[in-house]
This record gives C-alpha cells, structure tokens and sequence, in this order.
C-alpha cells in the first residue's frame, strides 16, 4: 500500500477521503424515539456502493480513515464478490492510527487534506460532517445520512454519490459550480472554541450525560443554520418556525418556552409539541450571547457546560464547508455528454421523437 502523501503526487489519478462513522445510529434516541439503527453489514453495503461509483468515475485511490469495525475493508471485499475480480480501486490509510471519537475523525480529515484528496464522502450523522470540517475547513464534502440526526446531509443513492464525488474529483476546477458553501456557528466559551454546522442550543441542565437531546422541556435557546420542517431535531424546529433553504447564509435565533407551541419532528417518530416563544434571524456575521446556567449542545449533543454568570458567544460565519451538489453535477454532464469515462460515446442532442 502507498502511504496517503503518494496519491497527491503530480500526475497521480485524483484521490477521494473516504469517512464512515461505525458508531453513529447507536446513541440513546433508540430508546427515546424510533431512531434506526444502522448496524454494520448495511455500513459495509453502502460503503461498497460508494467505492463502486468512485470506481466508475475512474478514481484509483481511496484515502480513508481507520476504523475499528474495519468497514470500508470489508466493503472493498464485498465489492470485488459482487465482479467476479478484485476492484481497481485501492484503499490508503489516511492515518496510522484508528479513529474512535471526534478528534480522531478530525485529525484523519486533515490528513486527507494535507495528501492531496479533492473531496471527502460521509457515511454518518452531523457530528460526523462537523469533525471532518473542524479537521478540514476547506473541505467538500458528499454526506450521505448515515447517523441518528442528518440534517446536513444529501438523500441520494450512495453509487450516485460515489460518481459524482469521483467526477468531481477529476476536475475540481471545472466543477466548482457545483459546490455550494455552508455556513457553520462558532462558539466560544470561556477560552474553548468549537463549532457547529446545523446548531447550537442551550439547555437547562448542568451536565452533559448521554449527549443527545430528546426533551423539549430542557430547551431554553438555540441558533439554527439549517430550517427545513422535513428533517428531525432542531433543524425541523426551525423549520416549522420559519423555514428558509439557506440562500443566501443565515441562521434562526430561537428562544423556547411560552403559550404558543409548535409541533415538531425533534427526533425520529418524536413529533412533540415544542413551545417557541419568540424567534429572529441571524446574519453573518453577526453573534448571539447564550447566558448561564446550563449545557451547550452543538449538532444535537451536549458538549460544555456552562455555570451561572457564564456566556457563549455563537457567531454566524457564511464560510464553512463545501456540499457538492450530487445530483446537478450529474445531470449537468449526461447534458454535456461528459459521463463517466465507459468508453461508451453520448449523444448530447436527443433523437427526434416520432409521432404516434
């Protein structure tokens, strides 16, 4: 195997991350809603179908992380199964080491970055995307849903995927257009900085516990960049609120409580009435104070505490990371005639259609 900094090397094929969070869809929201559970044989499916797209898309090396369930190995053997021979797509470990929480993750982002990969696929849930930007800033990313909240990410099919992020990669330059830029939230707490990527909230209790929210009677605030009254958690909230689809960037500021209360998805199958007192946007750039006491929760899981007399400062930045937009970018080359290189010739103009 050739180490990650190889596949970055003038004139090598493009190189694509590859992040699968095996222990995403595993959280407490399996008892508290009807959360699924993905367990790892469906991983181990749905990262065969991504390295099948990247494969078609002519992608030889696949820079992935480490992981102990060992996913993507047993994807790559699954797929060589399902042809008959051994895949012409081959697996580097971004890092030495197994990744098994969220700087693991963030820390194997940055190595893809550093060895040259064009854009990271996702098999996880938004904490999953939020410690590969943290890791990586600059980043594209193709997320598919793969975790308890997935706000962030794009319902497509996970060969789709592996394609486009596969085409892309060859030519990143001449497809940017379809890389839409997300905004993200950050926080800083009393010298600590985090972020966030759909939201940040603040909740009554002083302790972080099993992570998840799954309360609404614990809410007190939250900043939403994503409003959407399709999706679960906090971004459903949002998005019975005042839904918005992000463009241009900004962000909800709710505040709970009150008479009036919406009823919404906070969790799979948890359609509960939520009370919202009242509500503002956000622009970029500006920032939203959190007061004391309580618990910080960002992307739907409490992180930091926060003592009476204490304050978060949330901000809205309009640069965060990268979404590519699977299905334009593929619908814009079958146009062209630009599919995967099959050897097989398109047509750009459609044959006449005959009459009856």
């Amino acid at each position: 195997m050739r180490s990650p900094r190889d596949a970055g090397a003038p004139g090598a094929l493009p190189a694509v991350g590859l992040v699968v969070h095996s222990g995403a869809a595993q959280d407490v929201r399996r008892l508290t809603s009807l959360a699924r559970t993905i367990d790892v044989h469906e991983r181990v499916n749905l990262t065969a179908r991504v390295l099948a797209g990247l494969q078609g898309a002519g992608v030889r090396e696949i820079l992935h992380m480490p992981e102990p369930t060992r996913v993507a190995e047993r994807a790559h053997g699954v797929l060589a199964a399902q042809m008959g021979h051994e895949p012409d797509v081959h697996l580097v470990d971004a890092t030495p080491s197994e990744a098994r929480d969220a700087s693991g993750t963030a820390a194997c982002a940055a190595a893809m970055a550093a060895a040259g990969a064009a854009c990271v696929v996702t098999l996880g849930g938004d904490g999953t995307n939020r410690a590969v930007a943290a890791g990586w800033p600059g980043v594209v990313l193709v997320a598919l849903p793969g975790g308890t909240n997935n706000a962030f990410a794009t319902c497509v099919d996970p060969t789709a995927a592996g394609l486009a992020a596969g085409l892309y990669a060859r030519d990143p330059d001449g497809l940017a257009r379809h890389v839409r830029t997300a905004p993200r939230l950050d926080v800083a707490v009393d010298g600590c900085a985090t972020m966030a990527l759909i939201d940040v909230a603040l909740v009554r209790d002083e302790w972080v516990g099993a992570h998840a929210i799954w309360e609404p009677s614990r809410l007190l605030e939250a900043v939403v960049t994503h409003a959407d009254p399709a999706v679960t958690g906090l971004a459903g909230v949002a998005g019975m609120v005042m839904p918005f689809d992000g463009s241009p960037p900004r962000a909800l500021h709710l505040r709970f409580g009150g008479p009036r209360a919406v009823l919404a998805p906070l969790g799979p199958g948890q359609l509960v009435p939520v009370a919202v007192e009242r509500w503002w946007t956000v622009e970029p750039g500006q920032t939203v104070t959190l007061y004391g006491p309580g618990t910080i929760a960002v992307d739907g899981e409490r992180q930091l505490v926060l003592p009476a007399g204490e304050r978060a400062e949330v901000r809205l930045a309009p640069h965060g990371p990268g979404v590519l937009d699977v299905s334009g970018l593929l619908r814009t080359l079958a146009g062209e005639g630009r599919g995967p290189p099959a050897g097989i010739p398109v047509d750009p103009q459609p044959p006449p259609r005959g009459g009856p």
